[in-house]
């Protein structure tokens, strides 16, 4: 989820914990409780200081791992504890605290497994990836609800009161759930199993993938037209309601996993089979063939992850490995991303 939402939830879930009744020290604020929430909701998030490392292997591995582990969560909690405690001048009651900041960052990999980029809740023990591909990253009705949410607490001191706020951004999902059961309903005749991903910017807009033999077939289809979702998209320029249609007017689109072409094929299986590029296929769920480059100075192959195709937007995830032509060799493969959202053929390390 994008950082707003998570830093609203985080102020909203830290004003849960009640002080003891036998706690003798001061009750924080909501504002101090608001701040600290949203500093442990941010908190797993601090991996992105890992992507200039390497940036495929912070997707493939390090990205929403043990900064978002359920497992690890009672340690982070402790540790932003012992931040607060030691570099504020705050009276904070440590159980209080540890409480407020475990329940906010547990928030964190909780919000992101909404989505369709997959939360490793179990790392370091599993790889595994939590993706219910529910919302997109930024949706704009959960992310008001949640607000409003944040509203009712502060402003309401009743713990049932403040716990029934937060069941607002719950009822949300299961409206996204119905309607996407309705949706799942409507492609049942098609011959093979079809995944739906969350588009922007709306819970009735989705992208249908079924997987073929050498690829996949794709569409954009909406239950019903949605005007809220068409002004915020026109709003940031990014007009794309006319890419989805209904079920009885939709378009399907395949997409090769490896082209057919055979030197495009041949060099795509090099790129594909080779070592250095075994960190896309970890993080790729639906890897497709993007572009092909071939200069009398190197040879390009890209790939693309259909989880980063929306319309009207150029994909944001666009790897893939060149190899330099030199005059009495080949240099080996090297692996390169293009950058991010730009419309040019321009290679990044």
């Amino acid at each position: 989820m994008d950082a707003l939402t998570h830093a609203i939830v985080g102020a909203a879930i830290a004003q849960l914990p009640r002080s003891s009744d036998t706690d003798k020290q001061p009750v924080l604020s909501w504002q101090k409780r608001a701040l600290i929430g949203v500093s442990a909701a941010l908190f797993p998030d601090i991996d992105y200081l890992l992507f200039y490392i390497n940036p495929l292997e912070f997707l493939a591995d390090w990205h929403r791992a043990e900064t978002h582990s359920l497992i690890l969560a009672p340690l982070w909690a402790w540790l932003i504890m012992q931040c607060w405690q030691r570099l504020t001048a705050w009276p904070l009651p440590s159980k209080q605290l540890y409480w407020l900041c475990l329940l906010a960052l547990i928030s964190h990999p909780l919000l992101d497994s909404l989505t369709a980029f997959g939360t490793q809740w179990f790392a370091p023990i599993s790889r595994y990836k939590v993706a219910f591909n529910l919302l997109f990253v930024i949706d704009i009705y959960f992310s008001a609800l949640v607000l409003c949410s944040l509203l009712f607490v502060i402003n309401y001191k009743t713990q049932v009161i403040k716990v029934l706020a937060l069941l607002l951004p719950a009822c949300y999902l299961l409206v996204v759930i119905n309607v996407k059961n309705q949706v799942q309903q409507s492609l049942s005749d098609n011959p093979q199993p079809v995944t739906l991903l969350p588009q922007p910017f709306s819970f009735f807009y989705w992208q249908a993938i079924s997987q073929t033999a050498n690829g996949f077939d794709q569409a954009y289809i909406k239950l019903t037209n949605d005007h809220v979702g068409e002004w915020f998209s026109n709003k940031l320029s990014l007009p794309q309601q006319q890419s989805y249609h209904l079920n009885e007017q939709l378009i399907w689109q395949h997409y090769y996993t490896l082209p057919i072409q055979p030197q495009m094929n041949k060099h795509a299986r090099q790129v594909w089979q080779h070592h250095k590029f075994k960190a896309f296929q970890r993080f790729s769920v639906y890897p497709i063939f993007y572009d092909y480059q071939h200069t009398p100075q190197q040879t390009c192959v890209w790939f693309s992850d259909l989880r980063y195709h929306w319309p009207n937007i150029t994909p944001s995830f666009r790897y893939g490995m060149c190899q330099k032509h030199q005059t009495d060799s080949k240099s080996d493969w090297h692996v390169y991303r293009m950058k991010y959202f730009s419309k040019h053929q321009v290679t990044l390390n």
